[in-house]
């Protein structure tokens, strides 16, 4: 980055590494599309659902959780590159426990079911062979259009639910490649959508002409862009 570009450096107070800010980027985002249920949140049975969800692109499988009695309002979470699977499952129903209806889909089902990666804490992003699985995956996820269509079947699946409130906006949050496609989702359900979070978000503004951060116009939502100290401040 040129030196015109860099950012002010953040206080001591306020800096935290990308390390320390994925501990603390779950609560955050709790608090952001979630907020706090205190200890009911705690006592509040769960219900976790294996589903599909069909799109223009084929059938998605994801997990719908939600509290086990009541209608809520909507939580749609984009995962990162690594895709559905038990930590994108926790976080689901870290949300639903607060009162919320949750939707976590594999943003992979055009290429493979999920899970897609047995062990992605053992992923190497400086091996060129682990990097070499990333394309077939995201590739047909960034074609043109592939994540506005898929957002607006997420948000069809979840307002067909009876345990969604439909009287409520929808929220969306999601990490590294999911916050950028928390902006898409934003921009091409903007009547429906009231609050988006993106934490450490890749890609979101670019040279291109579909970069994320043009979308702004189109977006209604109250959105929070969560960024480490050692991410890309761009």
């Amino acid at each position: 980055m040129s030196e015109d570009l860099k950012p002010n450096e953040p206080s001591q107070e306020t800096a935290v590494s990308r390390r320390e800010f994925g501990a603390v980027s779950l609560a955050a985002g709790l608090a952001v599309v979630a907020g706090a249920g205190g200890a009911e949140a705690a006592e509040r049975p769960l219900a976790e659902t294996e589903v599909t969800v069909k799109t223009p692109d084929g059938n998605c499988d994801a997990a719908f959780i939600h509290p086990a009695t009541g209608t809520f309002p909507g939580v749609l979470i984009w995962p990162d590159a690594f895709g559905l699977r038990p930590a994108m499952r926790q976080i689901g129903r870290r949300i639903a426990s607060e009162g919320y209806a949750v939707l976590v889909p594999n943003p992979f089902y055009r290429t493979a079911k999920a899970p897609v990666f047995d062990n992605p804490s053992a992923f190497d992003f400086s091996n060129p062979a682990d990097t070499a699985k990333l394309p077939p995956l995201t590739g047909p996820l960034q074609a043109a259009g592939a994540a506005e269509r898929d957002a607006v079947a997420y948000v069809a699946f979840l307002e067909a639910q009876k345990e969604v409130d439909k009287t409520k906006k929808i929220g969306t949050q999601g990490y590294c490649m999911g916050g950028a496609l928390v902006v898409r989702t934003a921009a091409a359900v903007a009547d429906r959508i009231g609050a988006g979070a993106s934490f450490h978000g890749g890609g979101l503004v670019t040279d291109n002409p579909n970069s994320p951060h043009l979308l702004a116009p189109k977006i209604r939502a109250r959105m929070y862009f969560g960024i480490a100290a050692n991410d890309d401040m761009r």
